[in-house]
């Protein structure tokens, strides 16, 4: 069941994104591609955080975090994010630099979920970049997705 439902999942596309929180001077990043928009009024977002996630602490400590929705070409940048660490990736301000938006995020409420913490959070700023292709997960590997010149 166990494979089966992870390989049944990994045929939904996704767009991929990367949580950052900041506490003090501790910041920590991770890749995301359990994220969704959830409501509108007020404007809120969802996302799930695994319980091991060194990030989830201090994510209950600072109340607050960053969604940076990431643009095709930043593979290197998930990757990293991901536990894969990459030379002169990093965090810009509390955000990936060049992502396609960035949603800064005061913590609304936290559920069980499983192995994991269901994240919601209640957007107080966007930053929006230069409209382009996202960056996509589909079949465990990074897609494209075809783009109008």
């Amino acid at each position: 069941m166990k494979e089966a439902f992870k390989e049944a999942l990994s045929r939904f596309a996704s767009g991929v994104t990367v949580v950052a929180v900041r506490a003090g001077e501790e910041e920590r990043g991770m890749t995301a591609t359990a994220f969704m928009s959830l409501s509108l009024e007020p404007p809120l977002v969802a996302l799930a955080v695994s319980e091991r996630a060194k990030l989830l602490p201090l994510l209950e400590k600072a109340g607050a975090f960053t969604v940076s929705l990431l643009r095709e070409g930043q593979e290197a940048v998930s990757e990293h994010f991901a536990g894969r660490p990459k030379e002169g990736v990093g965090l810009v301000g509390g955000r990936v630099e060049g992502a396609l938006a960035a949603l800064r995020c005061r913590l609304e409420a936290l559920y069980p979920g499983g192995d994991h913490r269901i994240v919601v959070g209640r957007v107080e700023e966007v930053e929006l970049a230069e409209m382009g292709p996202p960056l996509l997960y589909f079949a465990r590997g990074y897609r494209r997705l075809l783009w109008p010149s």
